[in-house]
């Protein structure tokens, strides 16, 4: 399959795989040349996504805690699948106690196991193949296809998750999506994302994805955080003070305060100018 100019050659399996969980074979590459042979990508669909919104989210397998979001047409045809996993509270590893595996640097703490040797696939891989498919074939049950080595997560969180919405995208919830995402030409994607409720916006998500390839991020001070966003890198966050996360998390008290993405105090900022300008696209879809 090819994803993001990426072509990948999985091993898959249709049940669960044995895990190899705690364990740390002799490894058998050094870290170049590992690092030259995984790849998996974190960027989000570039465009603007509209649709009906829902959403369905539980703790599995020890407190993890998995998060499935769709997006369909009006005529129930899916057009937007989206798997999150936050690693549990008691996380062996506490730096990723409650982090999310999908745009944190967790992939690259699996990267550097070498239990992943044989496999050379992450958390990531495994998910984005199997939301792949569900929006390829336009299902949510039965049994799909699972990248071996990758397919706890994916089958223990997201496709129970998955089976529970098949009747709910039948019908409209209420809530309704409105999503774009643009590159920036730095080696970062904004992504802008916003949930109404009845036309009463109850969600506001602005985060800033770093490329997949290091060498795409002109700041080489930034090249570290490649496949990381900048509200959920660890690293990020804690070299910055969560300063975006602040800035984040204000843009959306402002904006269910005011129900309008613009009507906000102006910040003489890079972030808040890239929000402006996705904002302002998306404020005219809603608008319509």
């Amino acid at each position: 399959m090819e994803s993001q100019g990426h072509n990948y050659n999985y091993d898959v399996v249709t049940s669960a795989t044995t895990t190899t969980f705690g364990t740390h074979p002799e490894a058998k590459f050094t870290p170049a040349e590992k690092e030259a042979r995984m790849f998996w990508s974190v960027q989000p669909p570039i465009g603007i996504i509209q649709g009906h919104y829902y959403k369905n989210e539980r703790d599995f397998d020890g407190g993890n805690h998995g998060i499935l979001e769709l997006v369909t047409d009006n005529d129930g045809k899916l057009i937007h699948v989206e798997f999150n996993e936050l690693a549990a509270s008691n996380y062996y590893e506490p730096k990723y106690a409650n982090a999310s595996k999908r745009l944190s640097d967790y992939a690259f703490f699996q990267a550097e196991n070498t239990r992943t040797d044989d496999t050379l696939v992450t958390w990531v891989n495994g998910v984005t193949f199997l939301e792949g498919q569900m929006l390829a074939e336009n299902r949510l049950d039965g049994n799909f296809k699972t990248v071996k080595g990758s397919s706890t997560s994916a089958r223990n969180g997201m496709m129970p998750l998955a089976e529970e919405m098949k009747e709910w995208v039948k019908k409209p919830f209420g809530f309704y999506y409105y999503g774009i995402a643009e590159p920036l030409g730095n080696g970062l994607t904004a992504r802008l994302q916003v949930v109404t409720e009845e036309d009463k916006i109850i969600s506001v998500k602005y985060d800033e994805i770093f490329a997949d390839k290091k060498q795409d991020i002109s700041d080489s001070k930034l090249q570290t955080f490649y496949r990381q966003s900048k509200y959920y890198s660890l690293d990020y966050g804690k070299e910055t003070a969560n300063a975006f996360v602040k800035f984040a998390d204000g843009i959306e008290k402002q904006v269910l305060k005011t129900q309008n993405l613009l009507n906000i105090p102006k910040q003489d900022s890079e972030d808040f100018h890239n929000y402006e300008k996705l904002a302002r696209k998306l404020q005219a879809e809603i608008n319509k």
